[in-house]
Order: C-alpha cells, then sequence, then structure tokens
C-alpha cells in the first residue's frame, strides 16, 4: 500500500550537492514529516491552496531553515530571500495535476513534505435541484433547533429565499391578471436570467459543494465515498511509509468536514490493538494519562474547560509518539498528529451534519461522532480501554475504542469571528459546544484590502493582516500567519531530544 519513499532533496540545477546537506556541527537527518492540506469549498484549482500556504508556513518563516537553504524570492523585491523548497512528482495522490512540495532539511534536521487532498472535481455537476433540496432541509427547522451562532447565516438565507418567492408570486399573479406591460416583462425576463445565472455563477460551485457532501442522503452517498476513498488513500500511504514519523492535517472550511470524516475512519483501521498488560507498559501508561480528561460516556453535558488543558495536549502528543512506530505486535502505526482546522463550519455541526444538539450529541454517545477530550468506554471506568480478548497464551488484550482518535491527535481550530452577514467568517466559530473543551480554539481577527468583508479565505494569506483575539496572559498576541505555524508546528515544540 506504501507509495514510493521520501528521497533526498533535489538538488538546484547548477548548485552544487553539497548545498543540501547539513552543515556541519547541525543536527543529524531525521525521519520525514508530511502536511496534508485539504482545501474547502468552491472551483479550487489544484495547487493553488497547497502553493499559498507553503508560502505561509514554510518558505517566508525565516525561523525554520538554515542560511544555506535560503534563495532569493522571484516574487520579491530585490535582495529578499525565502526558504528553498521544490514542487516534486508523486504518485501517492493518484493524479498527474498534483505534485508533492518538498523542502530541504531545516534548523532541526528534517524535511517536511507537503500535500494536497484536492476532491473538487468529484463533486462538480451538483443540480439546482439537489441545492434547493439541501437549502430547503436548512431552512426548515424549528426556531429552538437554529443554534446561536448559525442565526445570522439562517435569517440571510431566509429572507432571500422569501424575497425570491414572494417576487416570483407577484409576478405570475399579475401576468394571469393581464397587468405586465411589454417593458414590464422585458425586466422580468432579465432579473430572471440574473438570478439563474447567480445561482449558476456562485450558488452551485460553492454551496453545491456543501450540498454534494455534508448530509449522508441517497442522492449524496456515491459522491462523499468517492472523496472519502481518495483521501482515505493518500492517507495510508502516508501512514505506512516508513520514511515519515509524523503527518499534520490541515483542512480549510467544508474541507474540515472531509477532513474529519476521514480521521474517524482511518482511526478505527489503525488504532491500538491487541494491548497487553507487561508487553505495552508504556503505550497503556500514555493511554491512562489521556483517560484522566475523557468525558462522560453518555455524551452529556462537558464541563467548559479542562482543569489541566496543556497536560492533556502533552498526554496526546506523548500517546501519538508511543503509536507512531509499529512493530511485529502492532503492524499499524498511527503517525497524525495533529488536526487543523481553518474557518470550519464544524462549528454549526449540530445544524449542517444532525437537526439539533440533541441529536448530535447523540451521535457523540454512539461513537458516530469523535468528541475532543474522548468520551470514556463506560460510565464508570473513565477510560477508552476495553477488552477485546484474550492471546493465545491467555492474557487479557485490550483495545482503544473507534471513537477516541482525538486521545492520540491534538486539535487546534482557528477562527475569526462573523456577525453572520458580510463582516469576519460567519461560517467559523468555536468547537467547545459541539466537540468538547479539549479543541484548542484560536480567534484572529483578519482584514484584506476590503477590510473586513468576508475573511473566510484569508487564514493563510501573507497579503492580509491579521492579529491573535485573546492572547495568552502575559505574551504579545500573534499575528494569523503566526498562530497557523505554531498550530502546524513544524519544529515539534513537544518533542524529546531521545525521541
Amino acid at each position: 500500500m506504501s507509495g514510493p519513499q521520501p528521497v533526498a532533496s533535489p538538488t538546484k540545477i547548477g548548485s552544487p550537492a553539497k548545498a543540501n546537506l547539513p552543515a556541519p556541527g547541525k543536527a543529524p537527518r531525521k525521519l520525514s514529516q508530511a502536511v496534508v492540506i485539504v482545501h474547502g469549498m468552491g472551483e479550487q484549482r489544484p495547487m493553488d491552496t497547497l502553493r499559498e500556504f507553503v508560502q505561509a508556513v514554510w518558505s517566508h518563516d525565516p525561523a525554520r531553515a538554515p542560511f544555506y537553504a535560503q534563495v532569493a524570492d522571484p516574487g520579491g523585491p530585490g535582495g529578499s530571500k525565502i526558504n528553498q523548497s521544490w514542487i516534486t512528482p508523486d504518485s501517492r495522490t493518484n493524479s498527474h495535476e498534483l505534485r508533492r512540495i518538498t523542502t530541504p532539511y531545516d534548523v532541526e534536521g528534517r524535511r517536511t513534505d507537503f500535500y494536497e487532498l484536492y476532491w473538487a472535481d468529484i463533486t462538480q455537476g451538483t443540480t439546482r435541484g439537489r441545492l434547493a433540496a439541501w437549502v430547503t432541509n436548512l431552512l426548515w427547522r424549528k426556531p429552538a433547533d437554529i443554534p446561536r451562532d448559525a442565526r445570522g447565516l439562517y435569517v440571510v438565507t431566509l429572507l432571500a429565499v422569501i424575497t425570491v418567492l414572494g417576487a416570483a408570486f407577484a409576478l405570475a399573479t399579475s401576468a394571469l391578471q393581464g397587468h405586465i406591460s411589454w417593458a414590464t416583462g422585458m425586466l422580468v425576463t432579465i432579473l430572471a436570467s440574473f438570478v439563474v445565472w447567480s445561482v449558476d455563477r456562485f450558488g452551485l460551485p460553492y454551496f453545491g459543494d456543501v450540498a454534494a457532501y455534508v448530509r449522508a442522503e441517497a442522492a449524496t452517498v456515491e459522491k462523499r465515498a468517492l472523496v472519502r476513498d481518495r483521501g482515505l488513500t493518500l492517507l495510508k500511504r502516508l501512514m505506512m511509509d516508513d520514511g515519515y514519523d509524523r503527518i499534520v492535517l490541515v483542512s480549510h472550511s467544508l474541507g474540515s468536514i472531509i477532513a474529519y470524516d476521514l480521521l474517524q475512519i482511518l482511526w478505527a483501521d489503525f488504532r491500538p490493538r491487541k494491548l497487553e498488560a507487561l508487553r505495552d507498559k508504556s503505550r497503556l501508561k500514555a493511554i491512562r494519562a489521556v483517560d484522566k480528561a475523557t468525558l462522560k460516556s453518555d455524551g452529556s453535558a462537558w464541563p467548559d474547560k479542562l482543569d489541566d488543558f496543556s497536560g492533556f495536549r502533552r498526554a496526546q502528543w506523548e500517546l501519538y509518539r508511543h503509536l507512531r512506530a509499529s512493530d511485529a505486535d502492532h503492524p499499524l502505526p498511527w503517525k497524525i498528529s495533529d488536526f487543523v482546522t481553518l474557518g470550519s463550519p464544524l462549528t454549526h455541526s449540530e445544524f449542517l451534519v444532525t437537526y439539533n444538539l440533541a441529536e448530535f450529541r447523540r451521535g457523540i454517545a454512539e461513537r458516530l461522532f469523535s468528541a475532543c477530550p474522548p468520551i470514556a468506554e463506560t460510565a464508570a471506568g473513565g477510560t477508552v480501554l476495553y477488552q477485546e480478548g484474550r492471546s493465545r497464551s491467555r492474557k487479557p488484550q485490550r483495545a482503544v475504542h473507534h471513537g477516541a482518535v482525538f486521545a492520540a491527535t491534538r486539535w487546534t481550530n482557528i477562527f475569526d469571528r462573523g456577525n453572520g452577514w458580510l463582516t469576519g467568517d460567519p461560517i467559523s466559530g468555536l468547537m467547545a459546544e459541539n466537540f468538547g473543551p479539549g479543541v484548542e480554539n484560536i480567534q484572529v481577527e483578519l482584514r484584506s484590502s476590503l477590510g473586513r468583508i468576508f475573511t473566510h479565505r484569508l487564514y493563510w494569506s501573507l497579503k492580509a493582516t491579521g492579529v491573535e483575539i485573546a492572547a495568552a496572559a502575559g505574551t504579545p498576541p500573534r499575528s494569523h500567519i503566526g498562530v497557523l505555524r505554531d498550530a502546524v508546528d513544524l519544529g515539534r515544540k513537544l518533542e524529546r531530544p531521545e525521541a
């Protein structure tokens, strides 16, 4: 299942091969890490999102690359430099339209390979009828089932639909009564054509993707399966590649719902199983450290915050460290250390994916959805472990349940709070109510040349300005690019020297 192994960074034509070797006295080379970016909704071009993202987290970060890996910036002012990278063919993407972006060895002696999970071509062809059915489904709700953070979008959509339907009814009535003149008829035709053009030009390319994926229905199952199969193929190949010891899954907009689904499916296959008390003592110790923060197994209300949030994040990283290496007894390693969501509609999951918060919480309790921290296996046990049988020597064996992916994967959610109309990013928001207090929610305030007008695509933009809101006490607020770099964490702040 594994694809080609990562290779040493290619040598730039005309430059000496030693330019890519660590300088004397530098840290030794280590296993590589992979960053997979899942793009958002809309008619995305292959690699557009990937290239912009790499520019933000790698190319323009002077702290990441040694001086000998910096080159002149072809798109910047004279004398400016960026960190070197190459666009390399890679069969793991299963597409000749996509490439891997690879880096030279960084200051820690480690390379990073960047991949894009491209899925926009699969969701093309959504019909107006499918889009209309999805919008109708969203609007046909009881007022009590509309979450507070989605009410702005709900009201805007409802008013737009009422306006269009009201105008259509008035025009139809006037036409039947013969009250429409030739000039009025022409105006109506022009306006109707404009509405149809707007739906085809903006509604279908963007919200058609949402209608084609978000909710499991007879009309969407096939496309959902194709998107997931493509993502699983890429991620499984990376997981089984011995050249990588870490994967970071980054997602934007609708891509975060896709990435969340992929995480759950992968964990069901790669989760730690057949754990024995003596043989797997260190792994079980790491799991029990995560257990200290588990939520109630019935999916009932959880605390607003964890008593030791930073301790929980350290425990997640430590468990990832113990699971990332495979052996004869545990041949499937878990290498996804971090899940980063940008401008994510997962904040509205109880509205988009289910009908209300009670139904979503029931899905958490039934392990249809994964919480962070994970829920416990039993109400009394307070652990994610359960006994799944015995070995041939009759020793008890334990496993981590399939809804506990965030026991070993940190989740960082970056959002720009919107007002539901035009300013900020009304699609994004906090994750605590739906997914638990173990998600690190970081609010930023973004601005482009147009100000605060719909900032949904600015999270990795070098042309935008952004600042962290509510920075930790005693620390200056970070820029939005600084927040993103810290979330991706190419430097692995928690990696112990002996790891």
